[in-house]
């Protein structure tokens, strides 16, 4: 056998390795867009809240769901927008401290579903159209006369992605809390792929890079650059506050550093896109509820009335 054809031999086998890492890396991204979905453990019902269940749909037909748990008439709304693979269950149990402090109080807080996720439909777009979701979840809100016109937005993770753009063209909203932010949605599924593959650190620029394109290629995306650097100053004049774990990333202080007064940073030993337990769920619930009370104060009103959707 000729020194040529061994070496064709030896090309069109690591071909066929590449071709076949190729493949599976396109599935395994495929099936990030397909999170597991859980049984909902936990409900408005379990934890005695009164609450409406909706249904909506988000700019390109998604079918979407959500709970609006009730608050006083004339109050604003607090919508919660969960993490990557988490749903309005999870979050729900996992703020119980908050929310309670703001039914109480008199704001009504809705929780719902991303594509993909919980009881919605679709496939998850990890970040990428759930801005979507939730400008069609604060619209759905808002149209309900018993609530001021005047809302809150909490995005956890890929939530607070969403909550950027989401948020920007909704003038009623007034306040944002922005809560482990990342800027990067191909960086995030590398750095976990790396973690679960062992992958050497030589070898995560190529790996970024394959990730990258199968993004694009999967979620049909021209682009994978979120560009939010340039979207944080677009939520001005609404307050942000950023909630990060210790210590302080370079992507989270460049974000913080590109959004425009009024602005805070929290920094805690865990945020909600964590375990949150213990002492570090309460430091979280305490500190946030005092921010809401700085940035977005209740009105004065008392008496709770049923909701009339007009």
């Amino acid at each position: 056998m000729s020194v040529l054809r061994k070496l064709l031999y030896v090309l069109i086998f690591l071909a066929l390795i590449a071709g076949g890492a190729e493949l599976f890396l396109r599935s395994t991204i495929s099936d990030f867009t397909k999170p597991v979905k859980k049984d909902e453990a936990f409900s408005p019902t379990s934890m005695l809240f009164s609450f409406n269940d909706l249904k909506f749909t988000s700019e390109d037909g998604v079918s979407l769901q959500g709970w609006l748990i009730h608050g006083k008439p004339g109050y604003p709304v607090f919508v919660v927008a969960h993490e990557y693979g988490s749903d309005r269950s999870e979050i729900l149990a996992k703020l119980e401290g908050l929310i309670t402090k703001l039914n109480k109080t008199g704001y009504f807080v809705f929780l719902f579903d991303f594509r993909g996720h919980g009881k919605s439909s679709s496939s998850s777009s990890l970040g990428f159209r759930e801005a979507d979701d939730l400008h069609a979840a604060l619209q759905a809100v808002l149209k309900y006369k018993n609530i001021e016109r005047k809302a809150a937005v909490l995005g956890v993770g890929m939530g607070a992605i969403a909550a950027i753009e989401g948020s920007s063209s909704v003038d009623e909203v007034k306040f944002v809390i922005l809560d482990d932010l990342y800027p990067d949605i191909s960086g995030k599924i590398t750095d976990q792929l790396q973690k679960e593959w062992s992958v050497p650190a030589f070898a995560e620029p190529m790996l970024k890079r394959s990730v990258d394109w199968n993004l694009r290629q999967v979620l049909r995306v021209k682009s994978t650059d979120l560009k939010l650097l340039t979207k944080i100053p677009l939520l001005h004049p609404r307050s942000l506050l950023f909630v990060e774990k210790k210590p302080l990333g370079d992507d989270a202080k460049a974000s913080y550093e590109a959004a425009k007064e009024p602005k805070e940073m929290l920094l805690l030993n865990e945020t909600a896109s964590g375990e949150l337990l213990g002492k570090d769920r309460d430091a979280y619930n305490d500190q946030l509820w005092q921010e809401i009370q700085k940035y977005f104060p209740p009105l004065s009103h008392e008496q709770t009335l049923e909701l009339k959707h007009e």
